[in-house]
């Protein structure tokens, strides 16, 4: 009922303003992520990656070890939550890791 008073007023529902703020919340991190401007590349072997799409589209070739090393790059472009849930899960760090990348994704483009 009191989202039905608050559309009637003008003024978004809670769970439309709160959608909304992730969404704020998430804009510069995309941006940070997907840019990466002035960051370095993680580089592996003859790949360098330079921000989250392209480590997206090379997640095959990384291997459970490297986990730790993805997480610290992650958190050095400036995503500290997730390289938080790789050291947590490491096994599960590909599935992050797009889980992510996806989430991003909606708010860069």
């Amino acid at each position: 009922m009191v989202e039905k008073r608050e559309a009637r007023s003008g003024e978004a529902p809670a769970k439309g303003r709160k959608q909304a703020q992730k969404n704020v919340q998430l804009g510069p991190l995309a941006e940070g992520m997907f840019l990466a401007n002035g960051k370095n590349p993680y580089v592996k072997a003859d790949i360098s990656i330079h921000n989250l799409d392209e480590l997206e589209r090379n997640i095959a070739s990384f291997e459970h070890h490297e986990a730790p090393w993805l997480a610290d790059w992650i958190d050095y472009l400036g995503d500290a939550e997730t390289a938080k849930m790789i050291r947590a899960e490491p096994s599960s760090f590909k599935k992050i890791i797009h889980n992510r990348w996806s989430d991003l994704k909606k708010q860069f483009n």
